[in-house]
Parts: structure tokens; C-alpha cells; sequence
């Protein structure tokens, strides 16, 4: 079946289709009607209750199961450090530990362990990545000792930066010393982080040194003196890990879900479903919503903040809002759900509904019917043009692919659609424009391009023309004549890459707008191609409209997951993949 006819046929499909639509529709209808004249609403009241203490049960489990880690590491950690002979200054030991752990439980953003002179290591995984920051008020104010290591390998010898941290300062550790109970955790409200200035809350444990006598903090029964060091480890949890959960609910196209602090400060939000964006849940501190504010002074006017469920008007409509505690150490957090009365029922999916609502459906499918009816019957022959338009396109298709053999025509389309993946420019072929003079680093500027479309998916290489797509010749070059600028680069390639791959690349000499230029196209190739400069060897590939260089492990991971297609192998696809 030719393209034309199978063109033809599926607009016959889809003719056929919306002959049947209002048909659809009507059976539609009658089903739904049908099913919710069976149903009924009693309670509003009690189904939005129950609705909010099942989903607030599920929910602080949840918000468990993210806590308990934090929490039970942060043990771990404490534990660690009171059995070892532990200083801030081991790092190695310290990333031995900790890596792990950072690696393995997303919602730990940052570890920090500190003591009481102000020494501190921060340490956090990031992007496939480790960094860490080491520093010692007292021995080197007003600096940091920067590291920064990919995944797999070992930190390198850091780099002291300017920096005013003091550890001494933050939050977490002052509630950490201030509070009683050592075997006790603290969670600070939330906050900005130093070191990325991201918001959220710190969990934080401290212990006394090995080595503490006199007096000062309790150790055991013991005291000890101001001037042993005690200890801080504490764990960074991300506002947005926390908040992340609130996207998966399920609050119709009005409804709300909030992330409270005990202050009533609106730290985050999910977003309606007519508004959403990448990101489903909004992470700065929030002005309440003007619509939310009756809600909100309610539930502060009460004596104790305690779980509620209760109505409220706003915007002229009725409107429920449901206040759960979620626990946080000694600290609570709320979550807060507002939903529109008129979404009730859809937001719980419970199968009662209001006796008037068959009969609405009813009424509107109907119309719908009638509407889309008389609208098929007025509009189909529409489709017959549009099946008309869609053939002359594929008529003007063809005519341009048969176009694109000439030569010329074929250059122009490929500057039209400008440097790709499988396409790119050069200005010349050896003289080097900056400096006046022949230069082998612009042989090899180009030579990389070739062994990167060889070890991708291919692609073409114009030369004598420059990157805004002006043509601009090869008369730079000096070459004496055609022949001799051919025998160059064959002779660059056999001598860069090898003459083993010449089946895959082809070039030739293309005289246009009185000027010529050199079009070399590249084939996919079966074998890694390498670009050999004197003893070394270089690997590139293709990403977007440059070529680059991959490193050894990156090279053996590319060529274990490559798979090149016979599809992939043919060049001459190159103008339609870059439009």
C-alpha cells in the first residue's frame, strides 16, 4: 500500500468514527445515568470525616517510614562516634561511615558533625558526586578546607576557600547542647541551610568525648568541664523531601494540601490541578491564599492546636479543611487539606451522589448528543478537505525530496537547518584565521568531528562554511587546485583515524555561489574509531552540535550500551532527522 492510500484509508477510519461519535455518546449517557440514579449522599459531613482520618492515618505512616531512618542512623552515628577514638579532623574515616548511608537514604541531604571548639565537616552526595567542607575557627578563621570528589573515587586534597561558617552559630547545634536528655533528639524548625541555602530541618544528637572528666555536662553520673569537647552529629532533611509526598494527592481541580509549622506558618503547598506545573508541590514559605484565610484563623483560635475538621465559606461557597499533626521529634507539623464541598464526593471516590445529579447528567449528555449530531452531519465533508490538503502536502514532500539529489539544492537544506548532532560547519581546512597562518589544531578541530559522527550516528561536515552559515570558500586554505585539497585530507584521515575506516566516510568537492566547499559525510561505524595524536589515542562522540571527549570508563560504558542500526548507518537521513 503506497503512503497516498494509506493516507486515504485512515482518513476513512476517521470519517467512519465520527459518524458513530454522538451514537458514543448517547450510550454513554444512558449507562451513567442509569448507574447514579441508584446512588445517593447522606452525609457530607461524615464522609469528608472519614475521608480525612483515613487519609491523615496513611499519611503520618508515611511520614514515619521517611522520619525513621533519619532517626535511627542518627543513632547509629552517635553510637559511632562515643566508641571510637573520633576527630573531626579524620575525614577519610568519617566518609568511610557516613557514604553509605548519605548514598542510600535520599531524604538525609547533608551530614554534619561539629564540636564544641567549632571544628566541623559537612558532607553531602550531590549530582553523582561527593562534596565536603572541613574547617577550624580557632586554627584557620575565616576559612574552609573545600572538597569535592566524583562517586567511586577518592577526595582530593580540598581547597581552602574564604568562609564565615561556625557551626557554633547554626541552630542545631545550640539546641543540640542546650538539650537535657542526651539519649534525646532535636529537630529545628525549619530554616535555610548554610551551605546551599536550600530550607529545611536539621535532626541533631550530641555526646561528651571518651576522654571528658570534671565538670560541666552530664556524662553517665559524671561532670565534666567546659573545656572538653562535646560533640554534635546531625542529619539535614530538604523541606521539598518532606513536602514531596503532598503531590500524590488526589484533591480535585480546587483543592489544596498545606504543610503547616506550630507558628501557622505556611512552609508549602501542592497545586491545583489546573495550575500545575513541573513540580507539583511549591516549596517556599507561603502567604496564606486569601480564599484559605477563614480556615486558618479558626483553627489558631482554638486554645490547643489539635487535629480539626470543619466548614468554611469562602469565595461565596461552602468549603472543608481538615488540620493533621504530623509528629516531628518534640515538634509538630501540620497537614492541612482544603477541598471545595462541591469535590467531596469525587476527591473520596465514595459512590453516593445528590438525587438531582442522574438527571443532570442525563440533560447534559443529551445535548451533547444533539450537539455533536448535527455537528458531525454540518462538518464531515470538512474532513474530505483536509484529506485533499494532506495529499498535496505529501505531493510537495516528494517533489522536495527529489530536490534534495541536487547537489546544490541538498547544501542549501543543510545550512537552513544549522549545526546538530549530524551536522557541523568549519571555516577552513588548515589556515587558521585568528593567527594568519596554516595550523594543525584546525585539522584536528575537524578531524574530531569526523570520529565523533563516526562513533555515533553519523552526520555531514561542511568546510568553507562558517558557523552563522555564510559560505564562505576554501580560497583561504591555498590549496593549488582541487586535487591537491582532496589528496590533504584523505591524507589527514588515513594518518588521524585510519584507512580502515574510509568505507565509512565519503567527501568531494561542491562548487557553490562561485565558491567551493568540501562536503565530507560520515557513516555510523561498526568499529570505535579513535582520533591518534602522536602516541595518544582520543575517543569522542556526538552530543547536540559538539563533539566530546570521553574519558576511559565512560568510553567502555558507551560502547557496552551502543547499539548502531542500519537506519543510524544511512546518512542521507541527515536533512529530514535535522529539520
Amino acid at each position: 500500500m503506497t503512503k497516498k492510500e494509506e493516507t486515504k484509508a485512515s482518513f476513512s477510519r476517521l470519517q467512519n468514527f465520527f459518524r458513530v461519535v454522538p451514537w458514543l455518546i448517547l450510550v454513554f449517557t444512558l449507562l451513567i445515568s442509569g448507574l447514579t440514579l441508584f446512588q445517593s449522599l447522606q452525609a457530607k459531613e461524615s464522609l469528608f470525616r472519614t475521608w480525612v482520618t483515613e487519609l491523615s492515618y496513611k499519611k503520618r505512616i508515611e511520614f514515619k517510614r521517611l522520619v525513621e531512618p533519619v532517626v535511627t542512623n542518627l543513632k547509629i552515628a552517635r553510637d559511632w562516634g562515643r566508641e571510637n577514638s573520633f576527630a573531626i579532623d579524620k575525614t577519610e574515616q568519617i566518609n568511610r561511615q557516613f557514604t553509605p548511608i548519605l548514598k542510600n537514604i535520599p531524604q538525609i541531604h547533608a551530614l554534619i558533625i561539629a564540636n564544641s571548639l567549632g571544628q566541623s565537616y559537612f558532607l553531602r552526595y550531590q549530582d553523582g558526586g561527593w562534596q565536603s567542607r572541613w574547617n577550624d575557627p580557632q586554627a584557620r578563621p575565616g576559612k574552609a578546607l573545600f572538597f569535592n570528589w566524583p562517586e567511586g573515587e577518592s577526595a582530593d586534597d580540598g581547597q581552602f576557600m574564604a568562609s564565615d561558617y561556625d557551626a557554633r552559630q547554626r541552630p542545631w547545634f545550640k539546641e543540640a547542647l542546650n538539650f537535657n536528655d542526651e539519649e534525646g533528639i532535636i529537630w529545628t524548625t525549619p530554616y535555610s541551610f548554610f551551605f546551599d541555602g536550600q530550607i529545611g530541618i536539621t535532626a541533631a544528637l550530641s555526646w561528651i568525648g571518651r576522654n571528658a572528666v570534671g565538670a560541666g555536662h552530664k556524662n553517665g553520673g559524671s561532670r565534666v568541664t567546659a573545656a572538653t569537647e562535646t560533640y554534635v552529629v546531625a542529619f539535614d532533611v530538604k523541606l521539598c523531601d518532606l513536602l514531596g509526598w503532598l503531590a500524590d494527592l488526589e484533591l480535585g481541580p480546587d483543592g489544596r494540601a498545606f504543610m503547616v509549622s506550630d507558628s501557622g506558618k505556611v512552609l508549602g503547598n501542592s497545586e491545583s490541578e489546573g495550575q500545575q506545573s513541573d513540580k507539583a508541590v511549591s516549596v517556599v514559605e507561603n502567604q496564606i491564599e486569601e480564599k484559605f484565610a477563614p480556615a486558618f484563623a479558626k483553627w489558631q483560635r482554638s486554645l490547643e492546636h489539635e487535629d480539626q475538621i470543619f466548614s468554611f465559606r469562602a469565595a461565596g461557597k461552602p468549603w472543608w479543611a481538615g488540620f493533621a499533626a504530623l509528629k516531628v521529634g518534640d515538634r509538630h507539623l501540620w497537614l492541612v487539606v482544603v477541598v471545595p464541598e462541591k469535590d467531596i464526593l469525587q476527591i473520596a471516590d465514595y459512590p453516593a451522589t445528590y438525587f438531582l445529579l442522574p438527571i443532570l447528567v442525563f440533560g447534559i449528555g443529551i445535548v451533547l448528543f444533539l450537539l455533536s449530531f448535527f455537528f458531525v452531519r454540518r462538518h464531515l465533508h470538512s474532513l474530505e478537505d483536509l484529506r485533499r490538503e494532506n495529499h498535496r502536502l505529501i505531493e510537495d514532500e516528494l517533489q522536495r525530496e527529489a530536490v534534495l539529489d541536487d547537489p546544490t539544492q541538498r547544501i542549501y537544506e543543510l545550512i537552513r537547518a544549522g549545526e546538530s548532532e549530524r551536522l557541523e560547519f568549519k571555516s577552513t581546512v588548515r589556515w587558521n584565521l585568528h593567527q594568519d597562518r596554516t595550523g594543525k589544531e584546525i585539522e584536528i578541530a575537524w578531524l574530531k568531528g569526523i570520529v565523533g559522527f563516526l562513533n555515533t550516528t553519523g552526520g555531514v561536515l561542511l568546510i568553507g562554511v562558517e558557523d552563522d552559515g555564510k559560505i564562505a570558500g576554501l580560497e583561504r586554505d591555498n590549496f593549488v587546485n582541487d586535487d591537491k585539497c582532496l589528496r590533504h585530507i584523505d591524507s589527514l584521515i588515513s594518518a588521524h583515524i585510519g584507512l580502515e575506516f574510509s568505507r565509512f566516510i565519503h567527501f568531494a568537492i561542491i562548487e557553490i555561489e562561485s565558491n567551493k566547499i568540501v562536503e565530507i559525510r560520515c557513516q555510523a561505524s561498526d568499529i570505535p574509531a579513535f582520533l591518534k595524536k602522536g602516541e595518544n589515542e582520543e575517543f569522542f562522540i556526538r552530543t547536540g552540535p559538539a563533539s566530546r571527549k570521553l574519558k576511559p570508563s565512560q568510553i567502555i560504558k558507551y560502547l557496552a550500551s551502543r547499539k548502531v542500526t542500519v537506519a543510524d548507518k544511512e546518512s542521507g537521513s541527515l536533512v529530514t532527522n535535522d529539520k
